[in-house]
């Protein structure tokens, strides 16, 4: 096995992550959220095209990650926390509709959090909107 490692965090690039690569030089792709995964393989089209030939996973994560995954991740958490203010208003809205007052925005964020966050991160992060 070998091992590549690189300087990147989730907030914005300064932690160390490793990603362990088998003999053959393929990457688990499965430690990359669903539409990481996406970006990634789309990353891969174009850096087939920039290089002339088809990149080997190995190439093409170690160019993602020092070249264009840390400014991704900047812009999908924003994204993603748009949408949840979204989502979180409806479910203000609608908490505000069933239970006849008016719901503070904290207390749907704690609703939605318990009742909700778990299915609708499952079917976002499935969804090709998702991605940046």
């Amino acid at each position: 096995m070998a091992v590549i490692s690189w300087d990147s965090d989730v907030l914005g690039c300064g932690s160390r992550e490793t990603v362990v690569l088998n003999v053959n030089h393929d990457v688990d792709l499965s430690v990359y959220r669903p539409s990481e995964r996406r970006a990634i393989l789309d990353h891969k089209y174009y850096l087939g095209i920039e290089l002339g030939y088809d990149p080997s996973l190995c190439e093409v994560i170690r160019s993602w990650e020092e070249n264009y995954a840390c400014e991704w991740r900047r812009k999908k958490m924003r994204r993603d926390a748009e949408v949840q203010v979204k989502e979180i208003q409806r479910c203000k809205d609608e908490l505000s509709r069933q239970w006849g007052r008016s719901v503070e925005f904290t207390e749907a964020i704690r609703v939605w959090l318990d009742e909700h966050e778990a299915e609708w991160r499952r079917r976002w992060e499935s969804s090709p909107c998702s991605g940046v």
